[in-house]
């Protein structure tokens, strides 16, 4: 049985003093390691294309989109229309127009309409974009889809979250490109609530047209009234679709411009502190491999 290994079968106890001297011994590895991960870490954090975040801070609509119907339904009614509630979306912990919304924002037919208008293919893979002679450096079948820079968008550029303590939505962008970064995500938000409100309005529009036929196809009174009043509740919805711009959610803090020297990648400071820490941790790993590749037991000493 070798030395190493009748050092262990003693289940030995780790001498720190043996092994700081062994450590010593080879000091100039650990110096070297740690130099060497130190330079690395530093170049890279010099070097790495910073990722600068811009965000919008967001709250829902709702209420003002009630107020407004409240309002006008008060006007219409004072007119003789006998205008019902309109249902709205209650605020608190369930609020579906919100909810919509946020689906509608993170969806891949939303988002690749952006991309290609915005014409952002080449910026999402630039590495396979010529841009010189504005072709694709790589072959047709090997070419980036709007489903791949659909999912490049969603997993690292953009992020939603929403806090439900206070009803607040979050819009971020990470992006190399700190003016883009503020411009997409204010801009996000504005093709949102655009989207909402033409959405709102094809349906009151819909629902208009139907209400409509069926009033002229109707000659008893009381389905008669029934259906007025749904039409006057339509003509609330598309007045207050027509007259709100932010329909959906309300812009509390529109995205701002980082500042250049505030990436939130790379954080320089980490990577100085990792540098050192990698490098002394493998200099030491590499000295315990080669004493015992060579034979030497290890720092133990015997229980007592």
């Amino acid at each position: 049985m070798s030395v190493t290994t009748e050092q262990w079968d003693g289940d030995g106890k780790l001498d720190l003093r043996a092994l700081l001297s062994q450590l010593a011994a080879k000091r100039w590895w650990l110096m070297i390691s740690v130099c060497l991960f130190t330079a690395l870490f530093v170049a890279a954090a010099y070097t790495t294309t910073p990722t600068y975040r811009s965000q919008v801070l967001l709250i829902s609509a709702s209420s003002d989109r009630n107020s407004i119907s409240n309002s006008l339904g008060s006007a219409l009614g004072s007119l003789g229309g006998g205008i019902a509630a309109l249902t709205g979306v209650s605020i608190g912990a369930s609020d579906p127009g919100a909810d919509e919304a946020i689906a509608v924002l993170k969806s891949m037919e939303f988002t690749e309409a952006f991309i290609l208008d915005k014409n952002l293919m080449p910026e999402l893979f630039p590495g396979k974009w010529n841009a010189a002679t504005r072709q694709w450096r790589v072959p047709e079948d090997k070419q980036p889809t709007p489903a791949k820079a659909f999912k490049l968008f969603n997993s690292k550029i953009r992020a939603v979250s929403v806090d439900k303590r206070n009803s607040l939505v979050s819009l971020q962008i990470d992006w190399r490109d700190r003016v883009e970064a503020a411009a997409w995500a204010n801009e996000l938000v504005e093709r949102l609530n655009a989207e909402m409100q033409a959405r709102a309005l094809a349906k009151a529009n819909a629902s208009l047209g139907y209400l409509e036929k069926e009033l002229a196809a109707s000659s008893v009174v009381e389905t008669r009234d029934a259906i007025n009043r749904l039409i006057e509740s339509q003509i609330k919805t598309r007045m207050v679709a027509n007259t709100t711009r932010e329909y959906a959610f309300r812009v509390v803090d529109r995205a701002m411009v980082a500042d250049a020297d505030d990436p939130v990648w790379p954080a320089k400071s980490l990577f100085f502190l990792c540098g050192p820490l990698l490098g002394l941790g493998v200099g030491i790993a590499l000295i315990l491999l080669w004493d015992a590749l060579a034979g030497v037991p290890p720092a133990t000493r015997p229980n007592t």
